[in-house]
């Protein structure tokens, strides 16, 4: 029916405006990509919308590659791309870009640089044939100041508001607690994240547990679906509230794997948090699966971890 009613509207139009509809299809395309700038202040990430020609993936990089070096006119954005940074080289394989840029990338101001990658990640993966994007300077693999390899990055890199901006964004290394093939045993994954003040760093981490492991070996805890309604912290207990898809859903792993994967990793990595509280859509008087009592908050489980080959 919307397909049969979308027609009927299109050639409604065609009608009234004859001789013009027949690049609204294309224009319509052309704008739902977009290009990211860094705001007049330089404090966080605005988007407008592409306006250029391009109707290949080919040619939609092309033109991405200039305009991230570039502002519309009249417009309080600004670049993110400077102009003494140049792009040495550029290549697509296996879904991920690999940028090249000169020397002076590094000398951007550190949060002035990350915001400029995010924008960058955002701009390119919006392309069919680009899943992530890789950084790297004269040839070498791009790292943080602290010495963290970036490696590639996606749009899931970036935790944001639900509005344009990505604003003060922090950056920080943290455990994530996956299970074996098995499904009877927690695995550890080391990860290192951007996420705002915007969200909290404890929905950042239980939005990765949902969206589940990058690590051959390990696999996902919660269904990929469910979403999380809110998440707190008060006086050392932090309060995950799920919608019901965790219920109804769960994963055929033993029951309190799913748990433990939330808990522990909130634990390893908000050190103010020592105990965790899961509700379903606000309800707390439940049992998930058959034992594990939602009443009550839980503390980690060590025990669960499976050791890593260099630990055991």
């Amino acid at each position: 029916m919307k397909r049969i009613l979308y027609i009927f509207i299109l050639l409604s139009l065609l009608a009234v405006t004859a001789g013009c509809g027949s690049n609204s299809k294309k224009n319509e395309d052309k704008n739902k990509k977009q290009i990211w700038y860094l705001s007049g202040e330089e404090e966080g990430l605005e988007h407008a919308p592409y306006e250029g020609e391009a109707e290949t993936d080919e040619q939609y990089l092309d033109e991405f590659l200039v305009l991230i070096r570039q502002v519309p006119e009249k417009s309080e954005y600004r670049p993110l791309i400077d102009d003494d940074v140049r792009i040495l080289s550029f290549s697509v394989s296996g879904g991920i870009l690999t940028l090249n840029f000169s020397s002076e990338y590094q000398k951007m101001d550190r949060i002035r640089e990350v915001l400029a990658r995010a924008g960058i990640v955002r701009t390119f993966v919006q392309l069919d044939g680009v899943n992530g994007v890789r950084f790297q300077i004269e040839g070498q693999e791009a790292v943080t100041p602290d010495g963290n390899l970036i490696g590639t990055m996606n749009a899931d890199s970036f935790v944001e508001d639900a509005g344009k901006q990505i604003n003060a964004i922090q950056h920080v290394s943290i455990n994530l607690y996956f299970t074996n093939a098995a499904g009877d045993k927690l695995t550890r994954e080391a990860r290192y994240i951007y996420y705002t003040a915007s969200k909290p760093l404890e929905w950042a981490i239980v939005e990765r547990i949902i969206a589940g492991p990058k690590v051959a070996g390990n696999y996902p805890t919660v269904p990929a679906n469910t979403q999380i309604i809110s998440v707190t912290s008060a006086n050392g207990t932090c309060y995950v509230n799920l919608n019901q898809t965790f219920l109804t859903n769960a994963l055929n792993v033993d029951e309190q794997i799913p748990i433990y994967s939330i808990v522990n990793s909130l634990i390893d990595d908000c050190h103010e948090i020592s105990q965790v509280q899961i509700s379903v859509e606000g309800e707390s008087g439940i049992v998930f699966k058959q034992t594990m009592d939602l009443s009550q908050p839980y503390e980690a489980d060590y025990t669960l971890v499976e050791p890593a080959p260099a630990e055991e």
